[in-house]
């Protein structure tokens, strides 16, 4: 169940390329393991699929388009509706009145449409209402009258609300803020494809350093089974294979180490390129199928790179953005400082239909067809000459006295501005220095590997000539295994070296804000939500 499990994952993670490390006959049953090649490509492009960092990031540019959808929602149209029923009976004491109890119900109700009118700020309102009343008043001369309104109404606001009201500064701030997310997330994307690449040099680095401590531990052996052999026929001393049997120990303990520490490493590069499919259980065997001996002359100019991280920095898009997000919001305080100046209007059309009142106080009824009966005729009224127009204009004008809040709040958006501003400068200073470095770590990276490797060269010949010199009996093992450990340390330096050189490289294409671009990656490929 345990090697179905295993396999199942990395059929899931590799592809083909993964294969089951097969033990040797008559080897005892050792835990099962996984052998995968992988090349730091691909382990990027799995990495932008898999790393829960990336996927934690990728939610923030959705969460800010539905800022921007809720936005423009405020100026979605709102349609309204009402409906009353009221029911008087009022006891009366009038000659006019036949009975001494009035009775009257009444059923009012309408429908309306208010809305926005983006970045004007105007307000408008459509509405119809109508209102029937059934009354036994005697001065009454529809004993049911049914009344129409069809109205509209414009708000035009003149001085404060005017271009800069609340709703549509908001539309605009959310605009600026969902570029603000996604160069986040080409932020948190980038450092990714950074760290994966730091993730797989390191595991690389650290592989070798393990088979370096092998190779040392086998050397270790041998010069002990030798001077033990020597020993044996009197040419050494004990001494000597005490000294070779510490050499041994010393370096089993430094492989002890070494491995843990791959292992480390190893967990490390799963974890940023495959994610949640590291399990507690996983034996995984990674293999770079990049070459870390592979060193490239980089030409490399400060002021170059500083151009291009001016140009496609996240980074400093962002605190630009934010720079413009913070002078809207000066310009919406400045606006709020403003007295308020309305111009208000109105248009509309009454209609009127009833049954006449068939005991009128006079005996007077009302002439026949003068009104008509059913309610939906009150719409015969609207459209028909002007007699039944009623229309509105006028203006209205506020200004709080001292307007305090206003000016404090205007006073405050500045400082803020002003804040951002310095911030864009820092991050900008920020930029320069990291730049700086990274093309002063890659220069000293190469130097490095070509001092790394004069050093190897040497340490090489200085143990082979120490070998030579312990066959003839004028060395001893314990300064052979001198020589030997400053070659383990000229091998690790070297080790230490490359991984320098390759992560001064993606330190300076992320320094530089074209490590996406060089290496093929689509923002927009990696924004989708998985």
């Amino acid at each position: 169940m345990r090697t179905t499990a295993l396999a199942l994952f990395l059929l899931a993670v590799s592809g083909p390329q993964a294969a089951p490390a097969q033990p040797a006959p008559g080897a005892p049953a050792a835990p099962d393991v996984m052998e995968l090649k992988l090349g730091l490509a691909d382990a990027i492009a799995r990495g932008i699929e898999n790393n829960l960092g990336v996927a934690i990031a990728r939610f923030d540019p959705a969460a800010a388009d539905y800022d921007l959808d809720a936005a423009w929602g405020l100026h979605d149209p709102l349609v309204t509706g009402n409906f009353t029923h009221q029911s008087t009976d009022t006891p009366v004491a009038s000659a006019l009145q036949r009975s001494s109890t009035l009775f009257e119900r009444v059923n009012r109700g309408g429908v309306g449409l208010v809305g926005l009118v983006p970045r004007l700020g105007w307000t408008y309102e459509f509405g119809y209402s109508g209102v029937g009343t059934t009354s036994t008043s005697s001065i009454q001369s529809l004993s049911t009258e049914f009344r129409a309104n069809l109205t509209s109404k414009l708000t035009v606001p003149l001085l404060k609300g005017f271009l800069w009201g609340k709703e549509w500064t908001q539309v605009r701030t959310a605009g600026i803020g969902r570029g603000i997310a996604r160069d986040e997330f080409r932020t948190a994307l980038m450092d990714t494809v950074q760290g994966i690449a730091r993730a797989y040099w390191n595991h690389a680095a650290r592989k070798l350093d393990y088979e370096v401590g092998e190779k040392s531990l086998e050397t270790a052996r041998a010069l002990l089974e030798q001077t033990r052999a020597q020993y044996e026929v009197g040419v050494v001393s004990r001494v000597e294979v005490v000294e070779a049997e510490a050499g041994v120990a010393d370096r089993e303990f430094r492989l002890i180490s070494a491995e843990n520490t791959y292992r480390t490493a190893q967990d490390q590069l799963i974890d940023a390129v495959f994610g949640t499919r590291l399990r507690p259980t996983t034996r995984v065997e990674l293999t770079e199928t990049d070459d870390p001996d592979r060193v490239e002359a980089y030409q490399v100019d400060e002021g170059v790179a500083a151009e291009k991280a001016f140009a496609l920095r996240p980074e400093l898009a962002v605190a630009r953005e934010r720079v413009a997000q913070q002078e809207l919001q000066v310009k919406f305080a400045l606006n709020q400082r403003l007295p308020r100046l309305d111009l208000v209007g109105s248009y509309g059309y009454q209609g009127l239909a009833g049954i006449p009142n068939p005991n009128p106080l006079f005996g007077i009824p009302l002439p026949k067809g003068a009104v008509p009966r059913d309610y939906s005729d009150t719409s015969d009224f609207f459209f028909k000459g002007r007699n039944n127009v009623d229309w509105s204009g006028g203006a209205v004008f506020s200004i709080p006295l001292g307007n305090s809040s206003a000016r404090a709040n205007h006073r405050k958006s500045q400082v803020l501005l002003r804040q951002l501003q310095t911030q864009a400068l820092r991050t900008e200073q920020t930029i320069i220095l990291e730049v700086r470095k990274a093309v002063r770590d890659l220069r000293s990276a190469i130097q490095g590997i070509e001092a790394a490797n004069r050093r190897l060269e040497a340490a090489n010949e200085q143990l082979r000539a120490e070998q030579i010199r312990l066959e003839h009996g004028e060395s001893t093992p314990f300064e052979v295994l001198q020589r030997e450990e400053d070659l383990v340390e000229a091998e690790s330096q070297k080790i230490g070296a490359l991984q320098i050189y390759h992560d001064s490289v993606a330190d300076l294409e992320r320094a530089q804000g074209t490590i996406l671009r060089d290496r093929g990656i689509v923002i927009e490929d990696a924004l989708s939500l998985r």
